[in-house]
């Protein structure tokens, strides 16, 4: 609930603190008190955007805070703050900063967040109902959940067992989207993968073969240099081309002259051995570089073929791996992929017929859904339009509109959508397009009467709700509201003395002037003090006996249930 809410410095108001309790809360006080400023500074904290304007003349920037106490039980809360990285404690404190520059800064616990988490917070924290508000139950997400709601354990079996049907059949279609979801699609990867395998397998790829095919093809390229290279070798060892004298000739007449010479000096012995054992290395290197040279004949086609052969290797590549390795561990998937499929294909097909009969088990308990929904609606349907009556609108309609699906989901086979009509002739509409502010409130109090068990947003704001209401009605409003101060935190903003009588707390608002300068004060009323207000709210008159005494019959009346804050005349 709004436990506590502090301005400063904020449109009129220098300074105000306001604290609220369980139950039903109204704020009084004469036009232009300030009321209407006290639901701008909630709207500021359920997240909606503040102008420089709102700051009070003079002062450089206005403060916002307001003070929710919170429940573990609030589960949409703490999943909300979760997701934003904040815990939920006891307390949650919301403050609005607004800068007469522009700047604007909103804190949950005294970390900054954007304005769009108060937005998100504001909606699972309050409805706000009245001409500037922001209300749950016009959005149509909300309607089926309450209405499921509404229809109790009877309908959220039926609707839990389908949920459990679904989870089971998605569990199962998870199984088969590994293999394909149908036996054709199965057919289909099986035929993919086995084309895969095959090609793979036929070209027997090799790593030691794709590196000799290419030094092959290398060889090849150079065919014409080493051709060229051997015979200048072999010519320039062996023969005599261009009158310049063989390498061979020349070693051997070096040696011839030296050994010539031996039987003078001995010494040149070693040096004869080196000529001779040069010598002989020459004629094998010759005889060496002859055979090379025999080898280096190929065919015309042998280098077509060593092309082709590569050029297997690298469209592989392209499909399958960059690599040698990759390709051949891609095979191996292929395999093993196959081996699962062919295994399982009873097992799969099993499936497919478990994942079919519980399909029909769905569809079915979609419709069961349906009908026990429409059962419920026209419940609903006959008590809200009962409320709308005792609220002042006899010929009002509420509908609520059933949009088929295609396909049953987790919410059933349809969408919701409240529909309503305040007048004869005047065609069903979206409640977000009630024009009216002060329908628009008394819908919204004919709903949330009805819907309060089920409605877990714990904080009812209704901004002068009585606009427009009287007599009959005006009792019939204050009674849905003080009933609604049970199950939820109700705060209204009234100029009706019986709504204000129906209320456990009362803050009367009223401008004072201080140094020249008008601003916003609160005062809690309890006793005379409230008694006098019912009775100025009642005619303006404070004084007569008459006055007073209706006026207490009518805080009289609302102590039914003894309730907290609540005038005694033996006070």
């Amino acid at each position: 609930m709004l436990s506590f809410l502090h301005l400063r410095d904020f449109a009129l108001i220098d300074e105000l603190s306001l604290e609220f309790f369980p139950g039903m809360n109204v704020l009084t006080g004469e036009t232009g008190a300030g009321k209407s400023i006290l639901i701008g500074a909630i709207n500021l904290i359920l997240g909606e955007r503040a102008t420089s304007e709102q700051v009070r003349t003079g002062c450089s920037r206005a403060i916002i805070e307001a003070v929710f106490t919170t429940s573990e039980e609030n589960v949409p809360l703490k999943k909300t703050l979760e997701l934003y990285g904040l815990d939920l404690k006891e307390e949650l404190i919301v403050t609005r900063e607004i800068s007469r520059s522009g700047r604007n800064i909103c804190r949950i616990n005294g970390r900054i967040v954007p304005l769009a988490v108060l937005k998100e917070l504001g909606m699972i924290l309050v409805d706000l109902h009245g001409q500037h508000s922001h209300q749950s139950l016009l959005k149509p997400e909300r309607h089926l959940y309450l209405l499921d709601e509404f229809g109790g354990d009877p309908l959220l079996k039926i609707k839990r067992h389908m949920v459990e049907l679904i989870n089971r059949r998605q569990k199962i279609r998870e199984k088969l989207n590994e293999h394909g979801i149908s036996p054709q699609q199965r057919a289909r990867q099986l035929e993919m993968l086995r084309f895969q395998r095959d090609e793979i397998s036929a070209a027997s790829l090799s790593i030691d073969e794709e590196k000799s095919l290419r030094e092959r093809l290398l060889l090849l390229d150079n065919m014409e240099k080493l051709l060229s290279a051997v015979n200048r070798a072999y010519t320039q060892i062996y023969g005599n081309n261009n009158h310049v004298p063989a390498v061979l000739d020349i070693i051997n007449s070096i040696k011839e002259e030296l050994t010539s010479l031996e039987k003078i000096d001995p010494d040149l012995s070693p040096f004869i051995q080196i000529l001779q054992e040069v010598s002989t290395a020459l004629t094998e290197l010759g005889h060496d570089l002859y055979s090379y040279s025999d080898r280096l004949i190929f065919f015309p086609e042998e280098r077509e073929e060593i092309e082709n052969r590569l050029e297997l290797y690298r469209r592989l590549k392209s499909k399958y791996g960059n690599t040698v390795e990759e390709i051949l561990s891609f095979e191996e998937q292929c395999r093993n992929e196959i081996n699962i499929l062919e295994s399982n294909e009873e097992k799969l097909l099993q499936l497919e017929k478990d994942s079919q009969k519980l399909q029909v088990e769905i569809d079915a308990l979609a419709e069961e859904l349906t009908e026990k929904r429409k059962e419920i609606a026209e419940k609903l349907e006959l008590q809200i339009t009962e409320a709308l009556q005792e609220l002042g609108m006899a010929n009002a309609r509420f509908k609520i509109d059933f949009i088929p699906k295609d396909v049953p989901d987790r919410r059933g086979k349809e969408e919701l959508e409240f529909l309503f009509s305040a007048n004869p002739g005047e065609p069903l509409k979206p409640l977000a397009r009630i024009i009216s502010a002060g329908e628009m409130a008394r819908v919204m109090l004919a709903l949330k009467s009805i819907l309060a068990e089920q409605d877990n947003i714990p904080v009812l704001i209704f901004d002068e709700i009585d606009s427009g209401i009287g007599g009959k009605t005006i009792q019939k409003v204050s009674e849905k509201m003080m009933n609604l101060g049970k199950k939820h935190q109700v705060i209204s903003v009234t100029h009706n003395a019986h709504i204000a009588s129906a209320a456990d707390h009362q803050y009367y608002l009223y401008k004072e002037v201080l140094d020249g300068r008008t601003t916003t004060r609160a005062s809690y009323l309890e006793g005379e003090k409230r008694l006098l207000e019912i009775a100025r709210m009642l005619n303006g008159d404070t004084t007569g006996e008459i006055t007073r005494r209706h006026a207490e019959e009518l805080l009289k009346n609302f102590r039914k249930d003894s309730r907290a804050g609540q005038y005694n005349p033996e006070e």
